[in-house]
């Protein structure tokens, strides 16, 4: 499995001169992500994929193995969603390729890569601050803003479920505004997908995913898959603990058995939120999809009417 080491940073270097890693990400899936600054990346040195401006020196670059089939593919999704996407709620991409060669000493790698440049946005991840989202007002606003980022996934022409919602891959700015980031397991709704039709489960975090997702049931992966992790994500800020953690159990098959089989708690049980937002919670958790808001804009509404009842005292 590719991990950072002081060989692909040099090989980095080697293809972006002026590139400085200034961190790096928590593992996640199959690449490596990395924190750099990139002061010429409005230069000839990148085929940018967008007009050039004055474009900001702070950049985030993955590396995925090009040898592993499932992350080409996945890489290749991510790079054809950014490319189409134009809202405020995702990063841009800036630049792609693929290197199969040390440009040093036109060596052939020992496999190929997948190189891509994104916008890092000046935010951090809902992980780091979750102390400023204590209150069911604070919770309602982050979800209302979820919303409308998620939206523009949901309405796409491909119907797109992002399928790894969760903390980490949500970045708050220091004005609160949110931004969605890693697409790595991004799914269009009815498509066959890459993870076999049989495997026992797909790609997921398990503390944040879907019964239908965890199952691998790819018929009934939709919007409503997503929204089964954002209520979990409400539910967790709200309570201070992940519903499906049971006994402290946070192994791989204690979470994912709870997630299958248990019911949690209603969240103005255990915590202090209105009896409406915990209704609409227990709907987004159903186990079962077609409980769920049979459609985007019925959540919408829901939330919405919460929101303003809440935004009246």
């Amino acid at each position: 499995m590719l991990s950072d080491s002081a060989e692909l940073q040099t090989l980095l270097k080697r293809l972006f001169p002026a590139l400085n890693v200034l961190g790096i990400a928590k593992p996640s899936g199959q690449r490596v992500v990395y924190f750099c600054s990139l002061p010429d990346l409005n230069r000839e040195t990148l085929t940018l994929l967008r007009e050039e401006s004055a474009l900001p020196a702070n950049v985030v670059v993955k590396v995925s193995s090009g040898n592993d089939p499932n992350a080409v593919a996945y890489m290749e999704k991510e790079i054809k969603t950014l490319n189409e996407l134009d809202s405020v709620y995702f990063p841009r991409l800036y630049h792609h390729e693929v290197v199969s060669e040390d440009p040093a000493t036109d060596t052939k790698l020992i496999e190929r890569l997948f190189i891509t440049i994104e916008e890092r946005k000046d935010a951090r991840p809902l992980t780091e601050c979750i102390e400023a989202f204590s209150s069911e007002r604070d919770v309602i606003e982050l979800m209302h803003s979820l919303l409308g980022g998620l939206s523009v996934l949901w309405n796409h022409p491909g119907r797109l479920v992002h399928r790894d919602l969760k903390p980490d891959n949500i970045l708050i700015s220091p004005e609160r505004a949110i931004y969605i980031i890693d697409l790595g397991i991004l799914r269009e709704t009815g498509a066959a997908g890459v993870t076999a039709t049989h495997a026992p489960y797909g790609p997921m975090t398990v503390l944040y995913t879907s019964p239908e997702q965890a199952k691998n049931d790819k018929r009934n992966i939709s919007f409503k898959s997503d929204c089964f992790s954002l209520a979990t994500i409400a539910y967790e800020l709200l309570a201070k603990k992940n519903p499906y953690v049971i006994n402290d159990d946070e192994s791989f098959g204690g979470v994912y058995n709870a997630v299958i089989s248990h019911s949690p708690v209603r969240l103005d049980r255990i915590a202090q939120c209105s009896t409406s937002f915990a209704t609409l919670i227990e709907q987004m958790m159903q186990k079962e999809p077609y409980k769920r808001h049979r459609t985007i804009e019925a959540l919408q509404t829901d939330l919405a009417q919460i929101r303003e009842r809440m935004n009246e005292y």
